[in-house]
């Protein structure tokens, strides 16, 4: 080789790029994802192809595991229910939610902010609480019949038609929220134009207002159709009153029969992904179709109108607000205060030895409600972390995995906990774990991985919306200084987030706390915790105990979290005050 072609090559070659303290944090971002979330879902669709391919049982690569669940009738029933619930939830509710979003921001209602909080509570609040207090009203032996004689109510409700509107008023919400977003802004030039040529009110919604409406609409029911797809309360509630099958409680019954079937439980859990998936590509092939960029420079937030005191408007909100959520809770609320709900109303039939029962049963409740409380716990602090770190890595990095990290945030949040459960019993309950020592299936660190799994996509949205609004050049002048990467972050990045990451953080431990399908599914034999303990008495048929329960530990989790929050809320403004006293005498000196 001459001289000058050395020079020719080495001209050529690209100096290698040294990865910064930013690519570090990505990577470890990334592998901490791949084991909470992309691996579980890989094993899931694996499983579905290769039957036992994580017991050390595999059989042969094809589709035989996927047909044999149209060959058993209990399983395909399930299938066809899951579907059906789904798909008439998201219709109904999606109506429901855009209906009640337009009414209220077309004229402001005096019960306008009671839909809000309602919308927000409804969503927060697990589903099998509501399914619950439903069960509580509706049943033969419930409120409805025994106490005001509404003999009607029980088959009305305990139908297929009847539960599928019970799971619209549980879901609703996600339409409420998405249309309201997108009535916002309003663009009124398209709407004088309709009335200038003749139009009336409902023909300028019908033909121009609802039309500029349709991806917040179908955004609503999309929403609905993957939450009631992969909701595992109605189900898990129902066992004790209805049979009515899903893939989500197909999913627990095949890994807690006798033979134990982890190669069904994983084709179920493929359809409910794949059905997911074929939802959100629908979804997003119709968005493609025609262009919905209708704001312009003329567009305008949407005025405050006078408050709107009307009878008949105001009259469907109060009955979105009682079906939706007064009956449900205020059932609960009810029979944890009564003795016998046979006995009907009455001061003599009040009583508080359900409370008492609760709290002296042995230290069941409260042996269930230290162990929630600690794995909830651990996993809101790890969740506030890692997403704390993928926030920052996609906003202030160019790290080139951050559409991975993304892409990944984004997808978990449409996957069910049954469906994560189950990609966690076949990575973790794999004999090439159990052989290298780290098998976690039935043991109680794996609800921590699978809590932190389910609240980080949340937490990152919210922490991204915070970090977004943090200068760079604040980072990039630390840098310059000599900051190292943790410094800029525990000097400059925590301080300004700190109000989001509590919320974060605090969200993620709520959701932890009741979360009764990761639970029912990971929780090893012997560990008493509270989801499930509510979930056995209510099957067992001590409503009274059940309700009690879910009342004292729904009370003391709202108590953490108020007292948590306005901890936080204090120590963050006398920090700042202390800083701003300090910036005031170093001035003056």
């Amino acid at each position: 080789m001459t001289v000058a072609s050395a020079a020719l090559t080495g001209a050529n070659r690209r100096p290698r790029r040294r990865l910064l303290a930013e690519d570090w944090l990505g990577i470890a971002v990334v592998l901490v994802l791949i084991i909470l979330v992309l691996a579980p879902m890989a094993a899931v669709l694996l499983q579905a192809f290769i039957p036992g391919a994580f017991s050390g049982q595999s059989r042969s690569i094809g589709f035989g595991g996927l047909l044999e669940i149209l060959e058993r009738p209990l399983w395909r029933r399930a299938l066809w229910n899951s579907l059906f619930l789904a798909s008439i939830a998201a219709v109904i509710g999606g109506l429901m939610g855009s209906g009640l979003a337009i009414l209220r921001h077309n004229s402001r209602l005096a019960l306008g902010p009671a839909l809000d909080i309602a919308a927000w509570a409804i969503i927060i609040l697990p589903s099998f609480i509501l399914a619950q207090g439903w069960i509580l009203f509706a049943s033969r032996g419930g409120l409805a019949n025994q106490w005001f004689g509404l003999g009607f109510v029980p088959d009305l409700v305990f139908n297929p038609w009847g539960l599928a509107i019970v799971m619209s008023l549980k879901s609703f919400p996600f339409a409420y929220l998405t249309v309201s977003a997108a009535l916002q802004w309003r663009m009124d030039d398209y709407a004088h134009a309709a009335r200038l040529n003749g139009a009336g009110p409902l023909r300028v919604l019908w033909t121009v207002r609802l039309p500029m409406l349709l991806p917040a609409v179908l955004s609503g029911a999309l929403l609905i159709f993957i939450d009631v797809l992969g909701d595992f309360g109605l189900p898990a509630a129902l066992a004790t009153t209805y049979r009515f099958p899903t893939l989500t409680y197909a999913i627990y019954v095949a890994i807690n029969q006798s033979p134990i079937r982890f190669d069904l439980a994983g084709v179920m859990a493929f359809y409910v992904t794949a059905i997911m998936l074929l939802a959100v590509m629908a979804y997003f092939r119709v968005l493609r179709r025609r262009r919905y960029d209708f704001l312009g420079a003329r567009a305008k937030l949407a005025p405050m109108a006078a408050r709107n005191t009307a009878i008949l408007p105001n009259g469907i909100a109060l009955a979105a607000l009682m079906l939706a959520l007064i009956i449900p809770i205020g059932a609960s609320v009810i029979v944890s205060f009564t003795d016998r709900i046979s006995q009907g109303i009455g001061w003599g039939n009040l009583t508080l030895r359900h409370y008492v029962y609760v709290l002296d049963t042995g230290g069941a409740f409260l042996s269930a409600l230290r162990s929630s409380t600690a794995i909830a716990a651990q996993a809101a602090v790890g969740s506030g972390i890692i997403a704390a770190a993928a926030a920052y890595v996609m906003t202030f990095s160019g790290f080139r995995l951050n559409r991975l990290i993304d892409l990944t945030c984004t997808l978990s949040l449409a996957v069910p906990g049954v469906v994560l459960g189950i990609g966690y019993i076949f990575i973790w309950n794999a004999p090439l774990m159990d052989r290298a020592g780290l098998s976690l299936y039935g043991h109680p660190f794996i609800l921590v991985l699978a809590g932190i799994a389910g609240a980080v996509p949340i937490a990152v949205r919210v922490l991204l919306g915070a970090m977004a609004q943090v200068p760079a050049t604040m980072l990039q002048a630390a840098a310059l200084q000599g900051a190292g990467l943790g410094r800029r972050i525990a000097t400059i990045v925590v301080p300004l987030i700190a109000a989001a990451l509590v919320s974060a953080t605090l969200t993620a431990f709520g959701a932890a706390m009741f979360d009764l399908a990761i639970n029912a599914i990971l929780r090893p034999p012997r560990l008493d915790v509270l989801p499930v303990y509510v979930n056995r008495a209510f099957e067992q048929g001590a409503f009274g105990a059940a309700t009690a329960a879910t009342l004292l530990a729904g009370g003391l989790t709202v108590a953490i979290i108020a007292c948590i929050s306005a901890a936080a809320r204090f120590a963050l403004r006398r920090l700042i005050q202390t800083q701003d006293s300090k910036g005031t005498t170093d001035a003056d000196t």
